[in-house]
This record gives structure tokens, sequence and C-alpha cells, in this order.
């Protein structure tokens, strides 16, 4: 069996044990106001609390080789009650996951725990969510560059649908050629903290002579990153439009 179809069985084991976990849910729906076709749109599920399950469908190879069940490395998801965001290719083709502890995070810094775990995969060469937004990329001839898998949710269940993620890591040479070749604009909006006003800096001054129309938004008000913003039933794609304002990185 292939690795890709193997990871597709993974997938789906965690995407059928989402409705076995009650707290999943619950983050899932009332804390970050996700709908039922957002959760199975992206495939998203829970790590099964006894990970051995898995071994009837994956291979103990490609679980090893992908770091998602090798103890010896502390790589079991079961561990911190993981959520499971799964990673495709622009091409709809499965080549890891993510998982995101639901511990709070006063017990995650606690238990030096992550935030976010992933299993092994180049995150240099992905964009989260870019298998379903190239047709609405083209279409549009613009991206919207965020930083998570819950902006780039919320972008797309408010309607806005060209838009991608970069999730934990800097945007890199090999992101800025695959978006060029859907698009030659790219907007990019990053968080408000200082480490997002770091990076848009770092991204200007490293594409703005590419040939590439470069565009910074800044996050208004007193939202941190544009899932807080959706998260306001106030707003939406057309508040978007208005309140979402352009910025130069250098005087920012």
């Amino acid at each position: 069996m292939k690795q890709s179809e193997e990871l597709d069985n993974l997938i789906s084991i965690c995407h059928g044990n989402l409705k076995n976990s009650k707290k999943c849910l619950k983050y899932l729906v009332k804390e970050r106001l996700l709908d039922r076709e957002s959760i199975v749109k992206n495939n998203i599920g829970f790590f099964p609390q006894n990970p051995t399950v898995l071994t009837e469908y994956v291979s103990e190879e490609i679980l090893n080789k992908l770091n998602i069940l090798n103890y010896s490395k502390g790589s079991d998801f079961s561990d911190y009650f993981y959520l499971i965001f799964p990673i495709y290719s622009e091409y709809g083709e499965p080549i890891g996951i993510s998982g995101r502890t639901l511990l709070c995070d006063d017990e995650r810094k606690y238990l030096s725990i992550p935030k976010y775990k992933n299993s092994s995969y180049k995150k240099s060469n992905i964009l989260y969510g870019l298998n379903h937004a190239k047709s609405h990329i083209l279409s549009s001839n613009n991206v919207y560059v965020l930083e998570g898998y819950f902006d780039q949710i919320s972008m797309s269940k408010n309607n806005i649908l060209n838009s991608v993620a970069i999730c934990g890591t800097a945007f890199s040479q090999n992101h800025f050629l695959k978006l060029a070749r859907y698009s030659d604009r790219i907007t990019f909006i990053l968080d408000s903290d200082e480490a997002g006003i770091k990076s848009a800096q770092r991204i200007y001054s490293r594409y703005i002579s590419r040939g590439i129309k470069l565009r910074f938004l800044k996050v208004p008000g007193l939202y941190k990153d544009v899932d807080e913003y959706f998260s306001d039933p106030q707003k939406n794609k057309d508040t978007f439009v208005k309140d979402f304002k352009q910025i130069i990185p250098e005087t920012w």
C-alpha cells in the first residue's frame, strides 16, 4: 500500500473518531465556532486514545517514518488529546498530520507540551488549504496568506475561498514560487503581535522586488488574528473588505 493510501486511512480513522470526543467537539463548535461543513471539508479529527487501533490499517513502518507513533522520540499523538488537521499537497494528496493539544495554556506550559505537534513533512513546501483554494486563487488572481489553520478555515467559512496558511514556519522561497504559479498578487495577513510584524517586514524586504505584487493587510482593532476577527458575530465577508487596511511593513 502506498504511503498516501495509508495516510488516508489514518485521516479517516481520526475523522471518524471525532464523534467520540465531546471535549473536542465542544472546542471546535463552541469555542472556535466551526460548522459541520468546515469540519468535514477539512477532515478534522481526533487522535485515538488507544493508538494500537491504527496499526490495523496503517503500517508501523509508516507510523514510525512520519513520527506519528515513535515512542523512542516521544511522538505519540495520543498523549495529550490532539485535535488532528490533515496536511495535503496542493494536488490533494495527504502528506502528514498536525495535532493541536486541547490542554489549557497553563497546563501545557507546565508540562512543556507544544501547542502544535507535527508528523514529519517539509513545512517550507506546504501551504495549508492550497488544495481547496487554488482554483479560487486563479480566478481572483489574488491569494491571502495567513498564519494558522483556524485563520484559513475561518476565511473559507466566510466565503473568502482564495486563502492559504503557512502554519508554524516562516514564509519560504518555496512558498513564494508555488504561489507565483497561481497569481501575480499575494496578500499577507499576519498576526498583529511582534512576531507577526517582524515576519511581514522580512517578507517585504525579501520579495518586494521579485515581480509579484505584494500587499499587507493589518488585523484591525483589538483582534489578534483573522480567526478571532471572524469569531465576532458582527463580522463577515463584507466587513472584512472594509476593516482590513493596507499597510507598508517598513512603516509598521
